[in-house]
């Protein structure tokens, strides 16, 4: 976990999206990780924090930072071939960041994930957080990020 609440409480930009992956799923696991150690090695230099939530075959990202850094990450990865029909589902200025003690959290059910993505009985096949988390902004947008992982699920 590296820390990048520095503006914490300042406003920034914040964007929210959603990917099918098509890496195969034999190298998934490695790729994953290379993901993770990339974007936690980098973002902090570049004022940016986020959540990358990984579930099943979908990804449900948050980008965090100044908008042209945002939207040039953005570029980047809507052009790696790891992904494909990557969609936008929210983007604008936000208060404070949710996720600013993270360069990149790992939302998933992995082992070594920094938050879950495990739903309860009520619902073993969609991810949903427990527990609950103290932070309200962050636990509302992971919820939003896990209604996201849901294909059928439209942008707003």
């Amino acid at each position: 976990m590296t820390d990048t609440t520095a503006d914490l409480g300042e406003q920034v930009f914040r964007l929210v999206y959603r990917s099918h992956t098509t890496m195969g799923r034999e190298n998934r696991p490695a790729e994953i990780d290379e993901i993770f150690e990339v974007s936690r090695r980098k973002n902090p230099a570049l004022g940016l924090s986020g959540a990358l939530l990984v579930w099943q075959d979908t990804f449900v990202q948050v980008l965090e930072g100044e908008e042209t850094t945002v939207r040039d990450l953005y570029a980047t990865i809507a052009s790696d071939p790891r992904h494909e029909t990557v969609e936008t589902l929210d983007e604008g200025v936000v208060s404070a960041r949710a996720f600013g003690q993270w360069a990149m959290a790992h939302v998933s059910d992995d082992e070594g994930a920094d938050l879950p993505a495990a739903r309860g009985e009520e619902a073993p096949d969609a991810p949903h957080a427990t527990p609950r988390l103290e932070d309200r902004r962050q636990e509302m947008l992971l919820d939003l990020m896990r209604e996201y992982a849901d294909p059928d699920i439209k942008p707003l």
